[in-house]
């Protein structure tokens, strides 16, 4: 006999008694829920939202049921079954929940169920790639809910829906599909990798987009928002570590102070070495000033570094062109690379954003030192016995104070079809760690862009004004620098005495400097360290105004026709006070004053047609133009020693008799007048051909037989992924690419012809030689690379080599004293640099997170091929030149930078001990004295890093982001002659050890520590081979952790709001060196690698919020 099936096996039995479990749980949630809500009088809908504010509960009804009035409701820790069933008693609308969703509806509970039962569906399938491969951990969403799921390891999936829902299907890197729910269905798919990402647009050279697969070198970008997450008073440092092929140094003289940014290592001998800036297509002027080239130079003039006060919050996009091949089209300028700054428009619609930073400031790394042995009586250093407690204690970090840096920014955007208008306004106030240091910045922009014929000519304006004042920017150095006093200050006595920094002089009838004449200035110009911050001013004050203008017309649909123009003035205003009674060195009896007024004037104009055409296979696209740049800068300053009346600063009172009173009215207009013409020929969209071609006339080759300097570029690039299919090896795109060009670096101006100075009332000719034969330095580079992306645009790979080699160097040279001239100039040499930029890119999403991650590495090796060439005659005296041991190009006591064949831009020689020819220092038998050699200097090192590394990451989940980067410099070495002071006056750590040890080791024997320092140590005077230390470091440059709160908490009415923890160097994770090695004492070329008493680098700990409305 045939048995019966069983209705319930144990397998359905088990089901049944779930999805019974499940709906009581579902209810229970409903019942147990706990919602406030506190409503006035008004819809059903309101009290929707308020309950899904507060749970996860999704509700699907119609219109005319969230339309149903509702009275005033006010209930605490209720349940949403509680809620429902007070509020739609009566209402004829009955609810069901299932799986977190409750369906509402009119009519009995019966009818609710059986619509829900109708409109209640179960979509199921499979998600796989164009080759069939299955994509795992892709979105399938309803669209309008917080209803979805995550594809499983099979691609498989499975989510219910309602009818007439649309269902979205999402993975990055691919283009979302979307379809309606009808009935329950199978909805097998097939995701296409999204083109649009490897069609990602750039901007070029002149402010040309194009697209980044079709290019020839090397463009990266980083997106204005990754400038603001962790805001610095100068944009320009957010960049390190995020881009290959750059190295960024921070300026030592603190908040706001100049970076230095190069590009592919130093190519220039003696010109500029710092990447060019462009905004908006238009090249800016470098106008740091003067850049402290030995230890006893002031800030005078302040630091002036005009890209340093642009508003962060205005930049949409930067690109960095690192290669020559990238910046041909701006010729003598480009030799360097180039950072291109495209700045917001408006947009249609209204869109309101502030965001502020308030970050606190403390010092980063410092020397360390030693609080255990005292000073003797009437002696300023610490070569004491051992304190006693009831000698006061000391630590030179008390010294410094918590500094800030506190930003806000209201920006604005607004307009319609063909007329919109940005408008920003930001301020940056902020004090440093030293005390009296401060900055303040104002920055007001307005932009408007309008179609004044639609689609055919547009006109795009915009004005902006900076105002700017800071004081005390502090240099390193020797003189005028608080921290000599506040790091050798003798140990035992107590720095309190000296808070007070004055006190009133009956017979001088006005305050003096407190500071007892035991401690004097030591043969170092120091004075009381708090006098020296609030009686000896360095204060700078900024007007800049800018206007920025262009007309573009659309003459066809594959011509353009544009015109540029951009003015930007600067007016700067100096002034130093010394007061009297600081030391005579720096001021008078009465004191000392200088006023510099520095106007500073730029304007650009270029015009230019662009073409973009295709013919069959074939496409071209380019530009054709011409441009005209002038500079005029205007300098008038006075200073001197006052005269009668103390302390009053003015023209007025200063000694003019006094032959250190100085008038100074100088200035220089420069021009450049050039033609350029870009064209890229593409086939079948495959291969592409790029050339440029720029002829510059610049005034500073007047006198020369130069009529002009021609500079080309040519480049290749093949898209090998659209040749061949390699779908199977998981690469989506591959391109390969290869450019030459030939750059260059502007000469100085005045050497070309004589030229004469107006001194006292009469004509001065100029000392140097005429150079009427100069040729302009010249750079040929040469690149290859590749850009790749594997596992659906998931992993991208950059990588390039690149090869420059940069000649007729300029060197300067004195002449001989016989000779009618002081100094002669000529053209040798050739500097070699070549390496490798890579960056390695991941993205994902994990479910929910969302993880994404770059590494970039740079190599470069910088080679002094060649110097003077033997044989070549002084032009002067026809007599051979002798550089056979090298250039010295800048040097302060035992330390200098020496240019040889063979070496590097950044070499540094130190003297050191005497040595016999076994390596062992010499001693003296007799008094067990050393002694340093003067006539030997070995080289130390070069300043220059084998590797930098920085590794950035973004971490997204439901609304947190964390962000933080990791960067390191490999190699290079540095030299800490404040280690050596600080040694030579006991106040060092090593220097306790040294005498708790008993003494220092010299050929394996103990040696007075005070008796070896005062030979070895004694800052740039003393024996700097002792103090070279590796610039090897690595740290957490910056991490961030931010929330953005849902829009549904504000109705809506708030577009977006997020609130951060914020942080700059958090963590040196290694460095040996007792100062930061990413410092700079200067943004130039030469005095690198040298601390002498720079200020600490920072610790920046702060918060941010960002509106939207």
């Amino acid at each position: 006999m045939k048995k019966k099936k069983c209705i319930y096996s144990p397998g359905t039995y088990f089901v049944h008694r779930m999805n019974i479990f499940l709906f009581l749980l579902c209810f229970c949630g409903v019942a147990f829920a706990q919602i406030n809500i506190k409503q006035k009088e008004g819809k059903f809908s309101d009290i929707i939202k308020a309950i899904k504010s507060q749970s996860d509960y999704q509700f699907f009804y119609e219109d005319k049921i969230g339309d149903i009035k509702v009275g005033a409701l006010d209930l605490t820790n209720a349940s949403v079954k509680e809620i429902l069933d007070k509020i739609l008693v009566g209402k004829g609308v009955t609810y069901k929940v299932e799986d977190k969703i409750i369906y509402l509806s009119s009519g009995t509970i019966n009818n609710a169920v059986k619509t829900t039962q109708q409109i209640t569906r179960t979509v199921r399938g499979s998600v796989k790639d164009e080759s069939g491969e299955p994509l795992i951990g892709v979105t399938v969403s309803v669209k309008g809910t917080t209803i979805g799921t995550l594809t499983d390891i099979s691609g498989n999936y499975v989510i219910k829906a309602h009818d007439g829902d649309e269902i979205e299907f999402s993975y990055i890197s691919y283009t979302p599909i979307k379809t309606v729910v009808k009935g329950d269905m199978t909805y097998n798919v097939v995701m296409k990798e999204d083109n649009v990402a490897l069609n990602e647009v750039v901007i070029t050279a002149l402010g040309i987009k194009r697209e980044a697969k079709v290019l020839t070198y090397n463009v990266q970008e980083v997106k204005g928002g990754e400038l603001t997450v962790v805001k610095d008073a100068n944009f320009i440092n957010s960049l390190a570590g995020k881009v290959a092929g750059m190295q960024i140094n921070q300026s030592a003289s603190g908040i706001g102070g100049s970076a230095r940014v190069v590009m592919r290592g130093a190519k220039s001998i003696m010109g500029n070495n710092n990447a060019l800036y462009v905004v908006d297509g238009v090249p800016l002027y470098d106008i740091r000033g003067e850049q402290p080239e030995n230890i006893f130079e002031s800030p005078d003039g302040g630091d002036r570094d005009a890209f340093a006060n642009i508003n962060p919050e205005d930049i949409e996009s930067l690109s960095v062109l690192s290669g020559p091949a990238a910046a041909a089209l701006y010729g003598n300028q480009g030799a360097n690379g180039v950072i291109l700054i495209t700045t917001k428009k408006g947009e249609k619609g209204l869109k309101i954003n502030y965001a502020n930073n308030s970050i606190f400031l403390n010092p980063f790394v410092m020397p360390e030192f030693q609080d255990t042995y005292g000073s003797r009586d009437q002696s300023f250093q610490s070569w004491g016995s051992k304190k006693t407690s009831e000698m006061a204690s000391y630590d030179p970090k008390d010294f410094f104070q918590t500094g800030y840096v506190e930003t806000n920014s209201l920006t604005a955007s607004f307009g319609g079809e063909t007329n919109t208008t940005y408008v920003s306004l930001a301020t940056t106030n902020s004090r440093g760690i030293i005390p009296n240091n401060k900055l303040n910045r104002y920055n007001l922009t307005v932009r408007n862009t309008a179609d004044i014929i639609k689609d055919k000519l547009e006109f795009d304006f915009s004005i902006s004004y900076i105002n700017e004042d800071n004081r005390n920017m502090m240099t390193q150095g020797q003189y005028h620098n608080p921290l000599l006093p506040i790091y050798l200050f003798p140990r035992g006595d107590d720095i309190a005495n000296y808070k007070i920094y004055e006190t009133f002089n009956e017979v001088r009838n006005f305050k003096v400097q407190n500071w007892p004449s035991k401690y004097g200035n030591q043969g170092l110009g120091i004075e009381n360290p708090y006098w020296t911050v609030n009686r000896k001013l360095f204060e700078n004050e900024r007007d800049r105004y800018i206007l920025y203008s262009t007309l573009k017309y659309k003459a066809s649909s594959w011509l353009n026709l544009t015109g540029r123009v951009r003015m930007d003035n600067m007016e700067n205003t100096f002034e130093r006070k010394i007061y009297a009674s600081s030391d005579l060195l720096f001021a008078s009896e009465t004191g000392n004053y200088m006023n510099q007024r520095m106007s500073d004037k730029q304007l650009y104009m270029d015009f230019m047609a662009t073409v973009d055409k295709r013919f069959g296979d074939l496409s071209l696209t380019g530009a054709l133009g011409t441009s005209y740049f002038h500079y005029d800068q205007r300098i008038n300053s006075y200073e001197g020693h006052l005269g009668l009346v103390p302390n009053r600063f003015s023209q007025e009172n200063i000694n003019k008799n006094d032959p250190q009173t100085k008038v100074n009215q100088s200035g220089f207009r420069d021009n450049t007048e050039a033609v350029f013409a870009t064209a890229q020929l593409g086939w079948k969209s495959l291969v592409f051909l790029d050339l440029t071609a720029r002829n510059d006339w610049t005034s500073t080759l007047k006198g020369t037989n130069s009529t002009g300097v021609f500079y080309p570029s040519v480049g290749v690039s093949g898209i090998i992924s659209d040749m061949f299919d390699m779908s199977k090896a998981q690469i989506s795109f591959l391109k390969l690419r290869f450019s030459y060009s030939e750059v260059g670096n502007p000469p100085p101006r005045f050497i070309t012809k004589t030229s004469y100075e107006l001194n006292d009332g009469n004509l001065k000719t100029e000392s140097a030689m005429p150079f009427s034969n100069l040729k302009p330095e010249r750079t040929k580079a040469y690149e290859f690379g590749t850009n790749m992306k594997f596992w659906g645009n998931r992993i991208n790979l950059d990588v390039t080599y690149y090869n420059t080699d940069t000649y007729n160097q300029l060197f300067h040279f004195e002449a001989a004293p016989s000779s009618i001239y002081s100094d002669y100039y000529l053209n040798a040499g050739k500097v070699n640099n070549w390496g490798i930029e890579a960056s390695l890119g991941y993205n994902d999403n994990i479910g929910a997170v969302s993880y994404s991650t770059n590494l970039n590495f740079t190599l470069n090796r910088n080679k002094i091929k060649t110097l003077i060439p033997k044989g070549t005659l002084d032009p002067i005296t026809g007599t051979p030149i002798q550089a056979e041991d090298g250039i010295d190009v800048s040097s302060t006591g035992t330390y200098r930078m020496t240019l040889t064949e063979g070496g590097t831009l950044g070499d540094i020689y130190v003297s050191t001990l005497e040595k016999d020819s076994k390596g062992n220092i010499k001693v003296d038998p007799s008094t067990g004295a050393i002694n340093s050699d003067p006539n030997n200097w070995v080289k130390a090192g070069s300043v220059a890093p084998r590797f930098n590394f920085g590794w950035n990451n973004t971490i997204s989940y439901k609304g947190f982001d964390l962000n933080f980067l990791v960067d390191a410099r490999i190699g290079g070495v540095g030299v800490s002659a404040t280690q050596a002071l600080l040694d030579r006056y006991g106040v060092s750590k090593a220097s306790a050890k040294a005498r708790d040890n008993g003494g220092v080791l010299v050929n394996g024997k103990p040696m007075d520590a005070e008796a070896y320092y005062a030979v070895a140590a004694g800052g740039t005077t003393g024996v700097l081979s002792e103090y070279v230390y590796s610039m090897t470091n690595v740290r957490l440059r910056e991490a961030s952790l931010s929330y953005t709160f849902p829009t549904k908490w504000f109705n809506h009415k708030i577009s977006a709001l997020s609130v951060s923890l914020i942080g700059r160097n958090l963590w040196m994770i290694y460095n040996k060196a007792p100062f930061d090695p990413e410092l700079t004492a200067s943004t130039g070329t030469y005095f690198q690698g040298l601390d002498y008493f720079m200020q600490p680098s920072l610790r920046n700990i702060g918060f941010g919020v960002k509106v939207q409305f």
